[in-house]
């Protein structure tokens, strides 16, 4: 089972089951970017973030955890729920043999 770690800035979006999504402030030990990073690491999570340091991080890195990063402009909540929703089924499936995702508004990327 796929399970993801939700950095700080996410919001905790409806239809992503609890049981395969835990949000970093439910997680004492982690305080910052490094800690996300290497929680996920160690645990085999996948990070869904907005943030771009770990698109930075990714690159630099040799070692990586799996990364969603949705990078959007400022939508309204109702409007990046429903972009998320639509396309996350696709990511799921890219996820299997990729390891870094980029969702835009207009476009999914992957490598």
């Amino acid at each position: 089972m796929i399970t993801y770690l939700i950095d700080e800035n996410m919001p905790f979006l409806p239809f992503w089951n609890k049981e395969r999504f835990v949000h970093v402030t439910d997680i004492p030990a982690i305080h910052f970017d490094t800690d996300i990073w290497n929680y996920a690491l160690n645990n085999g999570l996948i990070i869904i973030t907005k943030d771009s340091d770990f698109y930075n991080r990714y690159l630099s890195s040799q070692k990586n955890p799996k990364v969603v990063w949705i990078r959007t402009g400022n939508l309204k909540k109702k409007q990046f729920i429903q972009l998320v929703q639509n396309v996350w089924n696709d990511v799921e499936e890219m996820l299997l043999e990729n390891s870094f995702i980029i969702i835009n508004e207009d476009k999914i990327e992957r490598f």
